[in-house]
Parts: structure tokens; C-alpha cells; sequence
């Protein structure tokens, strides 16, 4: 007698991926590699033509695009150190004084020009910036998106409007058609309304109630409380006179009133490119923006930190 014993099916296990357990501590280094290489290549990028436009101004006018190709050490290191440049462009070399050049009256200038902008356009935007943000009053966010608005308007547009405007005044040729037409800026107005904003409004009530006018209230309450804004403000506003090219070159022809950008400019004529004295000029040109930003840096992070959090 045959007896059917039931059959057992088995069934076959379902696939996984093939998968390998990379440790933690591995993947953290791979992200701090990756970290690093992206670190490193940024420095390359930044810092290598910063480093080759200092060593070229120390290296003679023949030997600066010698040894740019094939690649060698002598790219970047001289050959033969000298500060000739320097002295040609602040006119301590004969050939320095026979062309004329003075870059450290350039260099003087164009910080006093900065300067002056700087304190008046804190002066009136911070005013202009008070206005929008502590006020209230009919349609004012339709009069700051005028105000906004003019920011898309390109310089180039402008240009020769304004140079006829400060012709009419008689101002070209002088001091004040550097500084007078950037007293008022939408984008200092507009960066300090965000700052304004975040300081609670019960201190100009309490100011009000000890009698403080709103001058009063901007000068004691807004000011200290708004100062790393006021201070990033005005870095921004500085290296953006400093930097300004075509308008200086537009409304001042006198040599005694030239700027450092133009008088670096100036090095490349019909004939030849000046590259040590162009090397050199904006070594100098930089310096006094790097001394700037590493003496108020903290107040300039501490302003760019509070708009990162506000927005």
C-alpha cells in the first residue's frame, strides 16, 4: 500500500540589494575630504591671483609674463626682487616724476572722496531709513518700491543726465561732484530698513513718553541698537566709492583730483601696458580696504549674521 506523503513547497527568499555597511566614522571622513578639496580649490581660486599680483609688483617690467609659460616656480617668485613700481608710481623714481605719477595723493583723495560719502550718506539714508521703517503714513510701501525700483536703474543710463546736471551747478572739476551724488542710495536705505524693523517698537514708545522728539528717538534709541548694521552699511558703501571708475574718470579731468582707479587706469596707454605699475597700484589700492575690513570685521560678521537670521 503506497501512502502519499504531502509534499513541503519552499518557497525562495525574496532578493535584497546588495548593500555594504560603509562605517560612520568612514563616511565622515570621505564628507571632511570632500570638505577640504572644495576648501582647497577655493583658495586657489581667490588667493592664487591675489599672490601673483603681489609678486608681480615686486619683480622687474621684462620678467613678469617671462615665466608664465611653461608653469615653474619662477611663475609666481621673482627672478629678481624689486620694488621699482612702488617707486615710479609714488613718483619717488625719475622715471616716476618725469610721467607725473603720485599715486599717494591718488590713494589720499580717493579715501577722503569715500569718506565724505560715506558719513552723508549715513547721515541721510539712516534718516530715509528711519522713515520707512518706524513711520506709519498713507501708501509707504508703494513710495519704497519707487524707492527700491530706481536700484534696477543702470548707471549707464543715468550717466550723462547726471554729468549735465552737475555741469549746470558748475560742479565738475571739484571735490563735491564725487560725494554729491551718492549722498542718497536706495540700497543703504533699503539694507537699514531690515535692521530698523527688528528693534521692538516699545522703546520709542517709552522714548516718546519721556518727551524724545523722533530725531531724539533715531540718535538714542535706533542708532546704538542698529550699529553693526550701520557699520556693515558702511563697508559696503566704502568699497563701492573706493572701487568707482567711469564716473571719476567722467567728472573730474584735473590730475590733482584723480582717483586711484583712474590713475591706475592711466598705466595703459596707446603704445604699452604697464603691468609692474598696474600691479603695484592695485596692491596699494587694496591695502587700505583689507586694513578697514579686519579692524571693524567683527561688527561687519555680527551685521551680516543678525540679516541672515531675520531673513
Amino acid at each position: 500500500m503506497q501512502v502519499n506523503r504531502p509534499s513541503l513547497a519552499i518557497e525562495p527568499l525574496p532578493l535584497r540589494p546588495w548593500r555594504v555597511a560603509v562605517p560612520r566614522r568612514a563616511r565622515n571622513v570621505a564628507a571632511r575630504g570632500v570638505q577640504v578639496a572644495l576648501g582647497v580649490v577655493l583658495l586657489i581660486v581667490y588667493i592664487v591671483p591675489f599672490a601673483w599680483m603681489i609678486l608681480g609688483s615686486l619683480r622687474l617690467e621684462t620678467e613678469i609674463f617671462q615665466f608664465t609659460y611653461p608653469l615653474s616656480w619662477h611663475t609666481f617668485v621673482p627672478v629678481v626682487w624689486s620694488v621699482k613700481n612702488f617707486l615710479d608710481i609714488l613718483g619717488l623714481s625719475p622715471e616716476g616724476r618725469s610721467f607725473g605719477l603720485d599715486f599717494g595723493r591718488a590713494l589720499g583723495f580717493t579715501a577722503l572722496v569715500s569718506a565724505g560719502v560715506v558719513v552723508s550718506s549715513l547721515i541721510f539714508n539712516t534718516m530715509g531709513a528711519y522713515f520707512f521703517a518706524r513711520l506709519e503714513f498713507p501708501r509707504k510701501d508703494l513710495v519704497l518700491l519707487f524707492v527700491i525700483a530706481t536700484l534696477l536703474i543702470p548707471f549707464e543710463a543715468v550717466m550723462v543726465p547726471l554729468y549735465i546736471v552737475v555741469r549746470t551747478l558748475h560742479l565738475q572739476d571739484t571735490y563735491w561732484a564725487l560725494v554729491l551724488p551718492w549722498y542718497a542710495s536706495p540700497f543703504v536705505i533699503f539694507a537699514l530698513i531690515q535692521f530698523f524693523r527688528e528693534i521692538p517698537r516699545e522703546l520709542d514708545e517709552a522714548a516718546t513718553m519721556d518727551g524724545a522728539s523722533h530725531l531724539g528717538i533715531l540718535r538714542h534709541v535706533i542708532v546704538p541698537n542698529a550699529l553693526p548694521g550701520l557699520i556693515t552699511t558702511a563697508l559696503l558703501e566704502f568699497q563701492f566709492i573706493w572701487n568707482l571708475f567711469y564716473w571719476p574718470l567722467i567728472a573730474v579731468g584735473r590730475k590733482d583730483l584723480q582717483t586711484i582707479q583712474v590713475a591706475i587706469a592711466q598705466q595703459t596707454t596707446q603704445t604699452q601696458v604697464y603691468w609692474g605699475r598696474i600691479f603695484a597700484g592695485s596692491v596699494l589700492a587694496s591695502v587700505p580696504v583689507i586694513i578697514l575690513f579686519l579692524l571693524l570685521q567683527r561688527y561687519y560678521i555680527k551685521g551680516v549674521v543678525m540679516s541672515w537670521l531675520k531673513g
